[in-house]
């Protein structure tokens, strides 16, 4: 609920996701992994049916994703981490996708003047102040703070005047039945209410007694499954990060430059309790709860205790209602109000929000200050400074290694709390965390070609390894005896779904014999519960869930009729369909319009995409798009 409460509302990150984000930010997902031919020339980053991308433009566009990552430089960002998630590809592909827009949009005679762009910036809310325009250079101004020139801004918002038009155009012939409508507006508003029994293949294990001739005829069945594969048994020499903390300088305009970086703005730390109004028929009901509990925190009753006992925010409620440390412009604005108001141990009264009702206890109250933020900065400097030596002695050490395979020997010579751990046989797709190790390491142990052979250092939780390879089992079939756990386990998976599945058929066909699940399942020893109210994309309860099969078959049953068993996650249900609510023709005909705009809107993106799409993949067929791999590997600075 935290995360759904804060709001992004820093206005320098705003103004160039308005429209950077529009014009290329919405062209990324049209493109994804594909392979776009041979290599172009080392001058562009990429060549589109002869026209290129210059490595000057892929820089650019590279560096203002990396400003919205890292937010405006606040946040440090690993290069390497952005190439592991596919970024730079991401922002290539984006680039190139809009020279292909572009070049669709010149076809088809599709452009965008001055005066058009002109209109935009002055009407974008971000720039206006009071509904009019905030001026020339205000606007200047606020673009250089977030390192943006007008030409940059500007050409954004002409691709996504651009891509606007272009989609007009190509979804023009698009149109939505009434038939579609009409199911729109039962999938949003028809209510269904069922009976219904789940039947639980957990509750169903306690009736499934194995013997050890049904473990050898099951393992027997199933050998493949328990082949054993490849193990590796290996040694690293660790060089931690703590002991070189302490001799970890730091100078004064260090401290001044981390502290420069940082956001000072007023924070609050808070605790709530939050009870959601999810239908506004009950607000009533929920505020009269609301007000019970907090005349039990005004009464002195332990707020944390009761957070855990009421609260409905499922993110803070096991947390005693800990929300954590948060500024202003993160939280909906009738929270914010409220816990900012608050003093230190204060409790606000009811603070009601789009969510519900909140009960809020301010806990702590900060701006911080140079002084204050201190021991902190310096943390923070330190730790850079000994992860950073840590590297190059771990780096060090690897070429030292390839001379003296002894791990042992090379650690005592380094000394600074270096040391040699082992690792016991496992596989390539074991948990790294359930060994104390990381997956780089573990990754880096099994590229290693030969017993004895030493790898490069990568990093570890507690500092950077160097892996030795000692030893491989092969892999080879499994036996009965070292998998009996697990084939017991198995077992008795398999055999409680052959009994609920049975039991689920059984109840089913009974149900429609009698006429009434709840007479079935009482004769079978179960219990009928009845749903609460919910439409097709909504949930019959907790104990169904979000489950579109069994809320499709509920809509798809005449009102008393009895399904077929349906698969909830592990479990099997069997419903009845007790009443369902008439098609409202008046309702209905206020809110068609309405529907077939949103309709429309959701049918024109997806073919608009796929249109585009189309248009490269036949470039690329023609060989006509290009790749530079170099500027993908080159680093960036940013």
């Amino acid at each position: 609920m935290l995360d759904i409460m804060r709001r992004k509302k820093r206005l320098k990150i705003v103004l160039w996701l308005v429209i950077f984000s529009l014009a290329l930010g919405m062209l990324l997902f049209f493109v994804p992994g594909m392979n776009m031919g041979t290599v172009a020339t080392d001058t562009s980053a990429a060549t589109v049916d002869g026209q290129t991308i210059p490595m000057q433009a892929y820089a650019d566009a590279y560096r203002r994703v990396i400003r919205n990552y890292s937010n405006g430089g606040r946040n440090n960002i690993d290069p390497e981490m952005l190439k592991s998630m596919g970024v730079p590809r991401q922002v290539l592909d984006s680039l190139i996708t809009q020279k292909v827009v572009e070049m669709v949009a010149k076809r088809m005679g599709v452009d965008v003047t001055p005066e058009e762009v002109r209109q935009v910036v002055e009407n974008t809310p971000s720039l206006q102040d009071q509904g009019k325009f905030i001026g020339v250079e205000q606007y200047k101004a606020l673009l250089a703070a977030n390192n943006l020139s007008v030409t940059e801004f500007e050409e954004d918002v002409r691709i996504s005047q651009l891509v606007r038009k272009l989609q007009a155009i190509v979804t023009d012939s698009i149109n939505v039945s009434e038939s579609e409508i009409r199911d729109e507006f039962a999938r949003n508003n028809q209510l269904a209410i069922v009976d219904f029994v789940l039947l639980k293949k957990d509750d169903l294990k306690k009736n499934v007694k194995p013997t050890e001739a049904d473990l050898k005829a099951y393992f027997d069945a199933h050998k493949t499954a328990y082949k054993m594969k490849e193990k590796r048994r290996a040694q690293y020499l660790l060089i931690p990060i703590a002991p070189l903390l302490s001799s970890a300088g730091v100078t004064e305009q260090e401290i001044l430059t981390e502290w420069n970086q940082r956001p000072h703005q007023e924070t609050v730390e808070a605790a709530h309790i939050l009870l959601k109004v999810d239908d506004p028929a009950k607000e009533a009901e929920v505020k009269a709860r609301a007000e019970s509990i907090l005349k039990q925190v005004k009464a002195g009753q332990d707020f944390a205790a009761l957070a855990k006992k009421y609260s409905e925010d499922p993110g803070s409620a096991s947390q005693g209602g800990l929300l954590g440390p948060f500024q202003r412009g993160q939280m909906v604005k009738e929270f914010e109000n409220a816990a900012f108001s608050l003093k230190v141990g204060e409790v606000s009264g009811l603070v009601q929000s789009q969510y519900g009702f909140h009960i809020i206890k301010a806990l702590r109250h900060e701006t911080p200050t140079l002084e204050s933020s201190r021991p902190g900065l310096i943390a923070n400097i330190q730790m850079r400074k000994a992860k950073e030596l840590a590297k190059q002695k771990a780096e060090q050490a690897a070429a030292q290694v390839l001379k003296q395979s002894d791990l042992v020997q090379v650690a005592k010579g380094i000394g600074m709390g270096a040391e040699v751990k082992e690792i016991p046989p496992m596989k390539n797709d074991d948990n790294p965390y359930d060994f104390n190790i990381s997956g780089e390491l573990r990754d880096e142990i099994f590229k290693l070609k030969q017993i004895n052979s030493t790898g490069k250092a990568v990093e570890h939780q507690l500092g950077y390894a160097i892996p030795k390879l000692l030893e491989v089992q092969m892999p080879r079939p499994g036996e009965l005896g070292e998998n009996k756990a697990q084939i017991e386990k198995d077992y008795l998976d398999a055999k409680a779904k052959e009994l609920m599945q049975a039991s689920a058929k059984k109840l089913a066909e009974e149900a429609v014999k009698q006429g009434s699940l709840e007479k079935a399942a009482k004769s079978m020893g179960l219990t009928a519960k009845t749903s609460q109210p919910f439409n097709i994309s909504g949930s019959p309860g907790p104990e169904i869930g979000a489950n579109v099969t069994f809320t499709k078959a509920a809509f798809d049953l005449a009102p008393g009729a009895v399904s077929a068993p349906v698969s909830v996650l592990d479990n099997e249900a069997v419903m009845q369909v007790k009443s369902r609510s008439p098609f409202d023709e008046a309702a209905y005909q206020k809110q068609k319009s309405g529907l077939r705009d949103k309709l429309l809107e959701s049918s024109q993106e997806p073919y608009f995409q796929d249109y585009v799409r189309k248009q490269m993949e036949s470039m690329e067929k023609a060989g006509k798009i290009k790749i530079n791999q170099k500027a993908l590997d080159a680093p960036v600075n940013y």
